[in-house]
């Protein structure tokens, strides 16, 4: 399992600071211009980059957003692209890499497969999170969860939480704000899929609005 949640450790030795540095460069992009493309601070931005913070999960959507890259394709850890004219690619679980962030560890299913409506991912919610409550943001979309291992709790800013437990199912507008919570002392395995707006020319409808989330990383 610990390789499994070696979330900053990617294949060929690529990190998440290093994608978003390469994808910033190759867009001829400074830190300044990309601050004000997604909203974190150049601070923040320089320690992603340096790897010295994982960012939340509304701060990936931010940064997706801003470096017009699909979210499977930012948590990815394989960067191979497969020609895709079939449109299909399989996922396969010996593959299974997680990207960290301090809420959840991700795990893009079928990231091959660039230019699709919806985003699949495999996410563990982790239960030494400090506060049930922190961290409640909203984005565009909708999303379906799947519990697979465990229990959660899902909080939402109109509606009273609900648990879901093995095999339960939710469907949700991101547009609310809305949180995660693992239950019961253990980590949570859920699949999430997340059906962005339509895409204008971008990737995964990932013409994503930005998450509201009041913190730097």
């Amino acid at each position: 399992m610990d390789d499994l949640r070696a979330g900053l450790l990617a294949i060929d030795g690529a990190t998440l600071g290093a994608k978003v540095r390469a994808r910033r460069k190759s867009q001829g992009h400074t830190l300044a211009k990309v601050s004000e493309l997604t909203g974190l601070s150049i601070s923040a931005l320089s320690k992603i980059e340096n790897d010295q913070v994982s960012p939340t999960f509304a701060n990936l959507m931010r940064l997706a957003a801003g470096l017009q890259i699909s979210l499977s394709g930012l948590v990815s850890l394989n960067d191979e692209v497969v020609a895709a004219s079939s449109r299909i690619t399989v996922s396969r679980r010996e593959d299974t890499r997680f990207r960290s962030t301090p809420k959840y560890d991700m795990y893009a299913l079928c990231s091959e497969l660039r230019h699709k409506r919806m985003t699949p991912l495999i996410e563990r919610v982790k239960a030494d999170d400090p506060s049930r409550l922190d961290g409640m943001v909203s984005h565009a979309g909708e999303e379906f969860f799947f519990v697979l291992n465990g229990a959660i709790e899902v909080h939402t800013e109109h509606y009273t939480p609900v648990r879901l437990d093995k095999g339960d199912s939710a469907y949700l507008d991101s547009t609310m704000a809305h949180t995660l919570v693992a239950m019961d002392g253990d980590d949570a395995d859920i699949l999430m899929v997340w059906l962005g707006p339509n895409a204008a020319g971008g990737e995964d409808g990932a013409s994503m609005a930005e998450a509201i989330l009041n913190q730097d990383c």
